[in-house]
């Protein structure tokens, strides 16, 4: 039987409850169901134990993808993920802006309606300036999955990519 362990800080607290484990530190806290019959997790005093019932690959495997992600929790309630998403054109300019939970990219190759992407996650938030969008949030998955979408949102289909680089390129992840 394989076994992991997370140490958690002295200010970062954790509750499992069912398959759902929860990371606090003061007003800031990340959720996640982590499901499998074969891993057991366990909290004890400040140390978050994991098991396998098992020794075969796929178990071990999937007893680190569970560590890695209880550690990026840890790290996220600690610091906050960044983003960098940087504003590109030479045809026409792009506006971008928020509303609510959406970010709105207008402008875009010169399309009169404008394009939206979700933000995930309740705690993300964005910054918008007119030629940068920082994306930050303590949950890891959230902040760079918003990331991405904003990416595609902004892909050129059927056009030569040497001419028509527009569009909102991630630069740096923090």
């Amino acid at each position: 039987m394989a076994r992991k362990e997370v140490k958690l800080p002295e200010d970062v607290e954790a509750e499992i409850e069912d398959d759902e484990v929860t990371i606090k530190r003061g007003d800031r806290e990340v959720s996640r169901e982590l499901t499998s019959p074969k891993i057991e997790i366990k909290k004890k005093d400040k140390k978050i134990t994991l098991k396998s019932k098992t020794d075969r690959k796929k178990d071990k495997a999937l007893l680190g993808t569970f560590t890695s992600h209880i550690k990026n929790m840890v790290k996220g309630v600690q610091k906050d993920y960044v983003y960098k998403i940087k504003v590109l054109y030479s045809h026409f300019p792009i506006k971008v802006e928020t509303n609510e939970n959406h970010l709105i990219i207008r402008n875009f190759l010169g399309e009169n309606n404008p394009r939206k992407v979700e933000v995930i996650g309740e705690q993300t938030e964005l910054e918008v300036s007119e030629e940068e969008v920082k994306i930050r949030g303590p949950d890891k998955e959230a902040v760079s999955q918003t990331a991405a979408k904003i990416q595609q949102e902004t892909n050129i289909k059927g056009k030569d990519p040497r001419i028509f680089q527009d569009g909102m390129y991630i630069v740096e992840e923090e």
